[in-house]
C-alpha cells in the first residue's frame, strides 16, 4: 500500500472518529433530530463540493442519473440501518463490530474477482473473525438485534464501495471533476433521504419531517452543527474515501477503516476526562475481544503497507 496511502487511510479514519465524537456529543447533548442532522450535513457537504468542482463540466440533470439515484437510496438505507443498530448497541460497540466490513469485503471481492484474499491476509482475517465472534458472544440478547442491523448496514456499505470503485468518474485525475462527482452523490443522497423520510412519515412508520410545520428543521443550532459537520467532516471524509478506494482498492480502504474504533475509543476517553461525554463502557469480555480485533487491524494494515498495490479495485 505504501506509507502515503496508509497515512491517507488512517487520516480518514481519524477524521470519521472525530465526526462520531462530535455527533455523539451534539446529537445527544442538544437533543437534535438525528435524521434532520444527517440530511443537513449531507446537503451542506454536497453543495460545498459542487462549489469546489464548479469548473468541471456537468449539469444538475446528472443528479437524476440512474446510477446516482440508486447509490443515493443505498446511502439512505445504510444510514437507516445504522440508526436502527445504535438503538440496541452503544457507539463503541457499533464501531468495533463495524470492522466486519473487512470480512464482507474479502468475501465479496473473492466472488467478484474470482480470486481469494492473498495468503498474507489470512492470519489477520482469522484473528478478526475470532475477535468479532468473541465480541458478539459478549452481547446481551437484546443487542443481537443491533448486530443484525449493523450487518445489513455494513453489507450495503461494502456494496457501495464496490460501486464507487468501478465507476469511471471516480477514476478521474481532475480535482474539480472528482469534487463535482462526490458533491452530486451527497446532494442526491440528501434528496433521497428527505423523500424516504417523508414517505415513512405519511405511512405512520415514524414522525414526518413536516409534522408541526417542519419542526425537525426549525432549530438554528441544528443547521449550525449540521453545516459544520458537513463542511468539516462529511465533505472531506467522503472525498478522501472515494480517492482512497480508487488508489488503494476497496479491501485496503476497508482495512484502513479498522483503525477508526480505536481512534474513537481514545478520543471518547479524552472527552470523558473533560466531562463532555460519559466514558465508553465495555465488559471484560468485550475488552478482550477488542484487543483481538486491534491485533488483527494492526496485522492487516502492516501487511498491506508492505505489499504492492494489486491491479483493479
Amino acid at each position: 500500500m505504501g506509507a502515503p496511502l496508509l497515512a491517507l487511510g488512517l487520516g480518514n479514519s481519524l477524521l470519521w472518529s472525530l465526526y462520531l465524537l462530535l455527533t455523539r456529543h451534539v446529537v445527544s447533548g442538544a437533543r437534535l433530530d438525528p435524521w434532520a442532522y444527517t440530511l443537513v450535513q449531507l446537503l451542506a457537504a454536497g453543495l460545498v463540493l459542487l462549489w469546489v468542482g464548479r469548473r468541471a463540466p456537468g449539469s444538475w440533470a446528472e443528479l437524476l442519473a440512474p446510477w446516482t439515484v440508486g447509490y443515493a437510496f443505498l446511502r439512505v438505507g445504510i444510514n437507516g440501518a445504522t440508526a436502527a443498530a445504535i438503538v440496541y448497541l452503544a457507539v463503541t460497540q457499533s464501531t468495533l463490530l463495524a470492522t466486519v466490513s473487512v470480512l464482507i469485503g474479502a468475501g465479496s471481492g473473492w466472488w467478484l474477482t474470482r480470486q481469494p484474499p492473498p495468503r498474507r491476509d489470512w492470519l489477520g482475517l482469522a484473528l478478526l473473525t475470532a475477535g468479532l465472534a468473541g465480541f458478539a458472544a459478549s452481547l446481551s440478547s437484546e443487542a443481537w438485534r443491533g448486530l443484525a442491523w449493523l450487518g445489513l448496514s455494513e453489507s450495503m456499505a461494502v456494496a457501495g464501495s464496490w460501486l464507487i470503485a468501478y465507476h469511471p468518474r471516480n477514476r478521474s485525475t481532475d480535482l474539480a471533476a472528482r469534487s463535482r462527482f462526490t458533491g452530486e452523490i451527497l446532494v442526491a443522497a440528501s434528496l433521497a433521504l428527505i423523500l424516504v423520510w417523508s414517505t415513512l412519515g405519511l405511512t405512520g412508520v415514524m414522525a414526518s419531517p413536516w409534522a408541526g410545520g417542519g419542526d425537525a428543521f426549525g432549530r438554528i443550532d441544528l443547521w449550525l452543527w449540521g453545516v459544520l459537520a458537513g463542511v468539516l467532516f462529511r465533505a472531506p471524509g467522503t472525498w478522501l474515501g472515494f480517492w482512497t478506494i480508487n488508489h488503494a482498492g476497496v479491501q485496503t480502504y476497508l482495512i484502513a477503516l479498522t483503525a477508526m474504533p480505536f481512534f474513537a475509543i481514545a478520543l471518547e476517553a479524552s472527552a470523558a476526562s473533560l466531562g463532555w461525554i460519559t466514558p465508553p463502557s465495555l465488559s471484560p469480555g468485550e475488552w478482550a475481544a477488542a484487543a483481538i480485533i486491534l491485533t488483527a487491524s494492526v496485522w492487516l494494515i502492516m501487511i498491506r503497507m508492505r505489499a504492492p498495490r494489486a491491479a483493479g479495485p
